[in-house]
C-alpha cells in the first residue's frame, strides 16, 4: 500500500507540473500535504516474522519500539471451539 500511494502522489507532482496559477498551486500544495498525513498516519507497515507474527516497528523522534501485530495459523485465542 505504502508503494502505491508513493506512486499516486507522483503522478499527482506530473499531473500538474504545468500549473502556473498561485491559487491552484496551494490548492494541490494542500492536497499533497493532506496527502502525506493520510500515509504517514493511516498505514502500517508490518513484516511477518519466524513464529507467523507481524511484527511493526513504531519509530518516534526519540525511541524506536517493535510490537507485534498478530499471528497467522491456528491460534487457541481465536478459536470457535
Amino acid at each position: 500500500m505504502l508503494r502505491e500511494s508513493t506512486e499516486e502522489i507522483g503522478s499527482k507532482f506530473d499531473e500538474n507540473r504545468h500549473v502556473t496559477s498561485k491559487v491552484q498551486i496551494w490548492r494541490h500544495l494542500d492536497e499533497a500535504r493532506e496527502a502525506s498525513h493520510f500515509v504517514s498516519t493511516m498505514i502500517v507497515q508490518v513484516k511477518l516474522n519466524d513464529h507467523g507474527g507481524y511484527v511493526s516497528t513504531l519509530k518516534t523522534a526519540t525511541s524506536e519500539v517493535a510490537t507485534e501485530v498478530g499471528t497467522l495459523g491456528t491460534d487457541s485465542r481465536h478459536s470457535n471451539g
